[in-house]
Order: structure tokens, then sequence, then C-alpha cells
């Protein structure tokens, strides 16, 4: 009868190491036999390697974000440049329009070159007010460009007209 009470307790004790061994690498799981610092050290240098990970994209999307936050910044600029170039050219074509109705015409010809010339200053205009509408800069630009160049044809027209 003894063999046999021992016999139990060895089967027992057997049975709680062995559960006490199981195969996790989790220090918070497994118990104090299952310790294994190889997998420990691993799994930290896991977390490691993660977490640097995660701080690269993190300073990758801290750049990208700067360098769109600075275009952003370079875009208002260039919009308020733009903005202001269709102010100048609308007040400058105000101030030929009252210029060139502050002149008397001799002539009939004259009469009609200052008339037209003032019709093409209204078109001007309100091919400026477009201008000021437009969103993407590049597009803004090139009609600004191209109103400046036709308000200088009809400035040298102006000026003709007014020696005469």
């Amino acid at each position: 009868m003894k063999k046999g009470p021992s016999l139990f307790l060895a089967a027992g004790l057997a049975l709680l190491l062995t559960g006490c061994a199981g195969q996790t690498t989790d220090p918070r799981q497994g118990g104090l036999f299952s310790y294994n610092p190889q997998a420990y050290e691993q799994r930290l240098q896991d977390r490691r390697e993660h977490l640097t990970q995660v701080e690269q994209v993190n300073r990758e999307a801290e750049t990208e974000s700067a360098a769109l936050e600075s275009e952003r910044v370079s875009r208002q600029q260039e919009k308020a440049a733009l903005e202001r170039q269709v102010r100048k050219l609308s007040s400058s074509i105000v101030k030929m329009e009252k210029d060139i109705k502050a002149k008397r015409a001799k002539t009939t010809a004259q009469q009609k070159k200052q008339q037209r010339i003032l019709a093409e200053l209204n078109t001007l205009k309100a091919a400026s007010r477009k201008a000021d509408n437009i969103e993407d800069p590049e597009e803004k630009r090139l009609e600004l460009n191209r109103l400046q160049q036709r308000r200088d044809q009809l400035e040298k027209e102006a000026a003709s007209l007014m020696r005469l």
C-alpha cells in the first residue's frame, strides 16, 4: 500500500510540473517553471524593432506633413499675389476708361475709335472679373498675362487717340 500513494503522488507531481511548463514566451503567463530568458530577450527585441518601425513611420509622416504645410502656405501666398495682380489690372482698366472718357474726340473716326476702345475695356473688365474666379494658379497666371497684354495694347491705342 505504500507504493500506491507515492506512485499517486509522483504522478500528480509530474502532472503539475508539465502543466507549469507551457509553450508560451510571454513572461506574464506560464508560471515559474516556464520562464525562458532567451525567449524573453527575443520578445523584448521584437518590441524594440516594432517601436523603431513605428517611430520611423511617424517621422516620415511628420516630414510629409511639414512639406504639405509648406506647400499650402506657398500656394496661399501665390494666390494672394495673383489676387493683387487682378485688382491692379482692374484698377488700371478703370483709370484708363476714365482717361479715355475725359478726352473729347474731334472727328468721327476718333469717336468711333474711342467707342471701340471703351467697348474693349468693358470686355476686358468682365474678363478680369472672370479671371479672379479661376482656381488653378497656373491657368490664372496665364489669363492675367493675356489680359495685361491686351490692356497694354489698348493703352497704346488710347495714347495715340489722345495725341490727335
